[in-house]
């Protein structure tokens, strides 16, 4: 493809380029105006996303919405682990901490499922599980 430009007689004139300095303000305001709309969708986003999960049941698991045009929302609910510190500490202060808890009494969820039972057994008394942060997406 050509560039840009004008034919004049025999001669080819290039159409003139603005300055790089004006381009750069182009690209620039291009770029904040983007970002202001980027920033309007994602309040938008969260918004609806919340009366998504609001209307949903609070518990784990897939959930997908079928949509007229064919397309299904799919909202995933993880689980999540919540470790109560204090009860960690004060289970493990007199004895060693067994191989799945680290020194700032976090649990590592791979080493807790290979751990004896009876090791998991008592972590199990400071565990809650809740439901993590949903994520969202468009299935065509």
């Amino acid at each position: 493809m050509k560039e840009d430009g004008l034919i004049f007689g025999d001669i080819w004139l290039p159409a003139p380029q603005p300055p790089k300095s004006a381009r750069l303000k182009q690209a620039a305001q291009q770029y904040a105006d983007c970002l202001a709309k980027l920033d309007v969708a994602k309040v938008s986003l969260d918004y609806i996303k919340e009366i998504l999960v609001a209307d949903l049941p609070e518990e784990v698991g897939e959930f997908a919405i079928e949509m007229e045009d064919g397309r299904t929302l799919v909202v995933r609910i993880p689980e999540k682990f919540v470790w109560d510190k204090k009860l960690l500490k004060d289970t493990y202060e007199a004895s060693g901490l067994p191989d799945c808890v680290s020194q700032s009494f976090t649990v590592d969820r791979k080493k807790l499922d290979a751990a004896p039972l009876d090791v998991q057994e008592v972590l199990k008394k400071a565990l809650t599980i809740g439901c993590g942060a949903p994520t969202i997406k468009v299935q065509s």
